[in-house]
């Protein structure tokens, strides 16, 4: 029984993979929805899992530039050895307060722009 879920579950995950997503849903995550995970305040209802959204987003597309870095992409962000997590997210939720324009745009670019003008590469 296990092997017939296995193989379903398989069909099912190659049949989603070959129907292209729509144009419009191809950016998941915009900087209006991270903004509205950095901008959680304590006490209100969900800041934790607000706050640990926001703080998961932000690192993984700072580990994913300093990977593909690493693997010759051009420097954009070149992080000190002093760069903490914590200063990483307030830089990125300050980025988001000045810009309400940018908000529309996919979260993923807003962050490297935050953090390539807070730790630019020389």
């Amino acid at each position: 029984m296990t092997k017939l879920w296995a193989a379903a579950l398989a069909m099912a995950g190659l049949a989603l993979a070959a129907t292209p997503a729509p144009a419009n849903d191809l950016e998941f995550f915009t900087g209006k929805l991270l903004y509205a995970h950095c901008s959680a305040k304590a006490g209100e209802p969900d800041y934790a899992a607000h706050s640990l959204q926001c703080a998961s987003y932000v690192l993984g597309v700072s580990d994913a530039q300093q990977a593909a870095q690493g693997a010759g992409a051009p420097g954009r962000v070149c992080l000190p050895g002093t760069a903490t997590a914590p200063a990483l997210v307030r830089t990125v939720a300050a980025f988001l307060e000045a810009h309400p324009d940018k908000r529309p745009l996919a979260a993923q670019d807003l962050v490297i722009e935050a953090l390539s003008a807070a730790y630019p590469c020389k």
